[in-house]
């Protein structure tokens, strides 16, 4: 195998482990998902949590929906790859819940009041559950 070749196969790895993360993100992101709007459901509010996925005001829980969903297989992809050239060898589980406790405390602390999102009305602990939930499910779904 030439050099060039070898930069060709570890290029295409780096894309196969891109690719994954970001399947393995819409998953976690619809255990998120999941998470949120069983609790809205259990709370009277129907959707309208799913519609929180938005800046200052609600948005249709559809769009709010598929805005989360796009934003969870980008940080999936961006797991994945962190994982894969740190190489750190914890079980998948803990790894993706060590992430979305990380994602959860920069999401609380600068994006979320930044954007003055609504899922900062949220109670803490479902938010926080919501990310565990789309940790475990990335973290054991993630293969290294």
């Amino acid at each position: 195998m030439t050099t060039s070749d070898s930069r060709t196969y570890h290029a295409s790895a780096a894309g196969d482990t891109a690719v994954s993360g970001l399947f393995n993100g819409l998953w976690g992101g619809l255990a998120m998902a999941a998470v949120i709007l069983l609790t809205s459901l259990l709370a009277g509010q129907g959707l309208e949590y799913l519609g929180y996925f938005s800046r200052a005001t609600p948005v249709p829980p559809l769009q709010g929906l598929l805005g989360h969903l796009a934003v969870s297989s980008i940080y999936g992809m961006i797991f994945a790859l962190i994982r894969r050239w740190i190489g750190l060898r914890l079980p998948g589980w803990l790894a993706g819940s060590l992430f979305a406790l990380g994602l959860w405390g920069v999401a609380v602390g600068l994006l979320l009041p930044a954007t003055q999102s609504l899922l900062l009305s949220l109670p803490w602990g479902i938010f926080l559950s919501s990310h565990l939930a789309y940790g475990l499910v990335l973290g054991t779904l993630q293969k290294m």
